[in-house]
């Protein structure tokens, strides 16, 4: 229990070299930054979430950190590796769309050689990219990170009911 209340909060917590919305000039550089502080030595990623998600999914985790009262909130997993632990290889970021104010970007990597498939729905907001939504496309496995936190019951609608 108290691996994942601190995987949690790695998550949400910034590190002193974060990864910040207003470094990246454009969606897929967002990401990027991001899946480089995963590539590196084990450890912490710097994740900073106060400036990497839109206000709409930024009032979701921060609900969700509220209504666990410290403990364990609706995500139980790190949602750029869909785990608690990484070894991420043969990653690959690619822009699958860009109107203007939104966004997607589609990551493939494997972690401990498990193939993963990310995507990203981005939004600008205040002239910086955010991410508005996280889902897994992993066959088995898929997920969206809005409706885990807002505990819908089709978050994981791989899952038997």
């Amino acid at each position: 229990m108290m691996l994942r209340f601190l995987l949690l909060m790695m998550f949400l917590m910034a590190g002193p070299f974060a990864v910040h919305a207003k470094d990246a000039p454009d969606p897929v550089a967002l990401i990027q930054s991001i899946y480089k502080s995963y590539m590196g030595k084990p450890g912490s990623p710097d994740v900073d979430s106060v400036n990497i998600y839109s206000r709409r999914l930024k009032a979701l985790l921060d609900a969700d950190e509220k209504a666990a009262q410290g403990e364990v909130g609706a995500l139980e997993f790190d949602v750029f590796v869909d785990g608690q632990d990484w070894k991420l290889t043969k990653l690959k970021i690619a822009l699958l769309s860009n109107s203007g104010a939104r966004a997607k970007v589609r990551v493939t990597f494997n972690n401990f050689k498990t193939p993963e498939e990310i995507n990203f729905d981005l939004v600008e907001e205040n002239d910086q990219w955010h991410i508005d939504e996280v889902s897994s496309m992993k066959k088995g496995r898929r997920w969206v990170l809005s409706k885990i936190l807002s505990r819908a019951p089709d978050a994981f609608p791989d899952e038997a009911k």
